[in-house]
């Protein structure tokens, strides 16, 4: 992967003053409110960390009063506002700090017309940019999206300049609805740097564009639609796909037409052919449009958290991927218990219905185990009455496979179609939890298990 650094240049206030009394001992009464040029350097290929560079004249120990602000407990990128002193006419830009970690600051050694570059680390940042952008949202998207792309687009051979040769042969993207956009996944080409003069090094760039027509959602639906659909990217590949450059559209805030997103995205490049919806779904824009928009967008906080937990398992040991994928589906359970998905809510049977009350019901259960102890050794019968009271809440409720059969029930899939028991499942469970490692191959119940929770989760999605 090549580097390829921009910076933009951006005069920000720093507002110190009401800091006056933590920094009066050391500095005096030199704490002022005031504007600082300030740069943002951020890779335009590759998903980096961001840094900030604010330039300041030697007087005012900024990289000083920030060390002491942050021995404070004072988040110094609270600090940081919009240009001070602008005109009615003046609508600069300016950083939103609202989803940003800062993970270092230092002082770096290049001054810059004898000033002192402080330099802050962050992970994510949003500009507000006044100008308007000719679209409604565009996500610059993670390496590993280009394999699948691949299969989209097809390139030609060059050859003489004539107006038959086509760069791109094919290209078999196209525009789709998903509830109130319509998106597309497309490969921009740009020039890079070439040392040598006969060759010529062609750059790709990959974007999800979204187009609402009816201009009514804000920009934070804008980017919730984005991130959902690199989800489903996510879901349907079988890899880490995500933005970490985006350009939206702004119709709510006063003067101001787009926002820029800067995101850090941590992701492995990963390659691989086989996943489990691409027999169902001839490409990616089939999937989609199996989706109802209405649920997904309903049940996307749970989609965010289990969506990466699943892709996980590739990259881990059996042992680790089998206790991830049964606890993936004890959390739809879970979930389904809390959310209606199909009109009512998941009702799970987790103890026997018995005839008398629960105070009645404890009692006799209770005096029924006192019973067992006649036959247990007398050394022993101390113990195991002791233990037995633990036991009555055990007694009581069904077993896990019950729970389990409930939830398929309840989505309407039909067990039998898996080549899988529950019972194992539970028992292979209950005996890594314990300590004691399986004898058994795991593989081919993580792939069961893989299967199964795909189709649980195309139900909360899928009518």
């Amino acid at each position: 992967m090549m580097y390829d650094y921009f910076q933009d240049d951006i005069t920000v206030g720093l507002e110190i003053e009401p800091y006056k009394g933590l920094l009066r001992e050391i500095f005096g009464d030199n704490v002022i409110s005031k504007n600082y040029d300030t740069r943002l350097f951020y890779d335009r290929r590759n998903p980096k960390l961001l840094t900030i560079i604010i330039y300041y004249e030697s007087p005012d120990y900024l990289f000083d009063k920030f060390e002491q602000l942050r021995e404070s407990g004072i988040d110094v990128l609270s600090l940081i506002k919009p240009k001070y002193n602008t005109q009615d006419w003046e609508h600069p830009k300016y950083f939103d700090f609202s989803n940003s970690n800062l993970l270092n600051i230092h002082e770096d050694h290049p001054w810059d017309h004898n000033r002192r570059p402080v330099v802050l680390t962050i992970d994510n940042v949003d500009v507000l940019v006044h100008d308007r952008y000719s679209g409604h949202a565009l996500f610059q998207l993670t390496y590993n999206v280009y394999q699948h792309l691949d299969e989209y687009v097809k390139y030609g051979d060059l050859g003489r300049c004539r107006p038959e040769d086509r760069f791109i042969e094919q290209n078999n993207n196209r525009e789709t609805n998903f509830g109130p956009v319509n998106f597309i996944l497309s490969l921009e080409h740009s020039l890079g740097p070439s040392e040598n003069r006969q060759k010529l090094n062609v750059i790709r760039d990959a974007y999800l564009s979204l187009n609402e027509e009816a201009d009514q959602l804000r920009h934070e639906q804008l980017v919730k639609v984005g991130s959902l659909l690199c989800l489903l990217m996510s879901l349907y590949w079988e890899k880490e796909i995500d933005y970490f450059i985006a350009r939206i559209r702004v119709n709510n805030i006063e003067n101001y037409r787009t926002i820029e997103k800067f995101k850090y995205s941590d992701h492995t490049s990963k390659y691989n052919e086989d996943y489990l919806l691409k027999d169902r779904y001839a490409t990616f824009y089939d999937f989609v449009e199996s989706v109802n928009y209405e649920k997904a967008i309903s049940n996307s906080n749970i989609m965010f958290e289990l969506v990466p937990r699943v892709l996980k398992v590739k990259g881990i040991d059996d042992v680790s991927g089998f206790m991830i994928l049964y606890n993936v589906i004890e959390k739809i359970r879970n979930y389904c218990m809390e959310n209606p998905v199909n009109g009512d809510t998941l009702a799970v049977k987790e103890e026997f219905n018995f005839s008398i009350s629960k105070t009645a019901t404890k009692k006799f259960i209770e005096n029924k185990l006192k019973e067992i102890s006649e036959i247990v050794e007398e050394t022993d019968v101390e113990e195991f009455e002791d233990k037995a009271k633990y036991k009555v809440s055990f007694i009581k409720k069904t077993q896990l496979i019950d729970q389990f059969d409930s939830l398929l029930t309840y989505l309407d899939i039909d067990s039998t179609t898996y080549d899988i028991e529950f019972t194992d499942l539970i028992k292979i469970r209950n005996n890594i939890y314990h300590g004691k490692l399986p004898s058994e191959d795991l593989k081919p119940y993580i792939k069961q298990m893989k299967e199964i929770i795909y189709d649980l989760i195309l139900k909360l999605m899928q009518d």
